[in-house]
């Protein structure tokens, strides 16, 4: 199973196109109070309907909420949510990060860290029959408006051949 890191652009991502539950169901997904307050303290206060589904994915455990046990010293100008998932992944063991911010990833594939885009999640719980074609399309589509075109074509081309 895998262990997954979510950032906030990542959490939203996934909440808005329905897979969230897919997700936290099918792997062991955690976020870091950072994150929380991010997605779902803000959230609420702008009144996004996503912050609720996540606050009430914390609640009934389906996504952990962790923290980091010791500090690390992190230079690159991320966001508090990518700083605090960078120094979990850090201070934990066999863990991959899921985010969508093209800096960020910029900095994970430097620094040889493994991670996923959201659309990748769709390819793997299709890839593990956790979801079927009609499924893995009907989020694809949900998730369209939120990543880019190309991402978007190399998914689709990749769930007709899965």
């Amino acid at each position: 199973m895998y262990n997954l890191l979510l950032d906030s652009d990542a959490l939203i991502k996934l909440t808005h196109s329905e897979i969230i539950f897919k997700v936290c169901e099918a792997f062991n997904c955690s976020i870091t109070n950072e994150v929380k307050e991010e997605t779902v303290k803000e959230g609420k206060a702008r009144f996004y309907p996503d912050a609720l589904i996540i606050e009430n994915l914390i609640k009934n455990s389906l996504l952990n909420l962790k923290s980091s046990k010791k500090r690390i010293k992190i230079k690159e100008n991320f966001g508090k949510g990518e700083k605090s998932i960078l120094e979990l992944y850090h201070n934990t063991k066999n863990n991959a990060i899921v985010s969508d911010d093209s800096t960020f990833i910029k900095h994970l594939e430097n620094e040889n860290i493994p991670f996923f885009v959201p659309s990748d999640l769709i390819i793997l719980l299709k890839k593990q029959s956790k979801i079927n074609q009609k499924e893995a399309f009907y989020f694809l589509e949900k998730m369209k408006v939120f990543i880019r075109e190309e991402v978007y074509n190399e998914t689709k081309k990749e769930l007709k051949e899965v």
